[in-house]
């Protein structure tokens, strides 16, 4: 019997998968567009997505699924659903679609779609990071050291706790409310997680930002419907974050502001 797509698994976390690269099975052509697979990224391809993904078990179709579904498309055409596309990425990861493991882990780390599982979160990127060393083809190996990409970002965030001085519109999550916000620096840009009271109120966002550390600030100010993320501020000198979205983002319109404690904690799960 296949998983629906929205089906959240219990046994998460799941024994760490062996890459393998199978070939896909038969897929449709697009009728529409002549030499276009029917499955492809967007909110165009969802039917077909969904037809190959649960009908012939093509585990890249469901990655490319859960893609759409946690991003929203290249237009931000669709409405986000991070826990199908967490339980998506499960399924396919699961067979050994090595690009699933990558954003599965991405999601576990940041609490997106369901519980945080940090530690989790490692092992498999770090299991799947081990297997590169096997495969000689460029295009598989790159796929594979997808996960070790993520958990070089994963290891290298630093991470504070804040406490809400306001909030509105998010259910469970009032002044007072206590947060973890994590932070991965880079290039003047920056990637965050910030979970309040488990709920993921920005999760896997990046945005501009300079400095690092005690300096480090930046944000932008468009939200779901512009860039598939919340709006967010953040600057640690003056120990301030606001964070804003829109009736389009996955926790619906909100606003909420929250003041940093002064140091910062390590990220690394013992």
């Amino acid at each position: 019997m296949s998983e629906a797509p929205g089906e959240a698994r219990a046994e998460v976390p799941f024994a760490i998968p062996t890459i393998e690269f199978p070939a896909r099975g038969p897929v449709q052509m697009d009728p529409a567009e002549p030499g276009k697979f029917y499955c492809r990224y967007g909110g165009a391809g969802i039917a077909g997505c969904t037809d190959q993904c649960d009908n012939l078990g093509d585990l890249w179709a469901c990655s490319t699924l859960a893609l759409t579904y946690r991003t929203g498309g290249p237009s931000h055409e669709v409405p986000l659903d991070r826990p199908r596309a967490r339980a998506l990425y499960v399924r396919a990861c699961r067979g050994g679609e090595a690009l699933s493991c990558a954003y599965l882990g991405r999601m576990l780390a940041a609490g997106a779609g369901g519980p945080a599982e940090p530690a989790f979160a490692r092992s498999l990127l770090a299991g799947v990071c081990a297997q590169a060393e096997r495969f000689r083809d460029p295009s598989e190996r790159h796929r594979v050291e997808r996960a070790c990409d993520e958990l070089a970002l994963i290891e290298r965030m630093q991470s504070w706790t804040a406490t809400v001085t306001s909030a509105s519109g998010l259910a469970g999550v009032a002044t007072g409310a206590r947060c973890t916000v994590s932070v991965a620096p880079g290039d003047g840009n920056c990637e965050a997680n910030v979970q309040c009271e488990g709920h993921a109120v920005y999760a896997g966002g990046h945005f501009p930002c300079t400095g690092t550390g005690a300096s480090l600030a930046g944000g932008e100010a468009m939200t779901t419907a512009r860039d598939g993320d919340p709006s967010i501020a953040i600057d640690i000198a003056a120990r301030t974050l606001t964070l804003r979205d829109d009736a389009r983002g996955g926790l619906g319109a909100f606003d909420m502001a929250a003041r940093i404690d002064a140091t910062a904690t390590p990220q690394r799960a013992h």
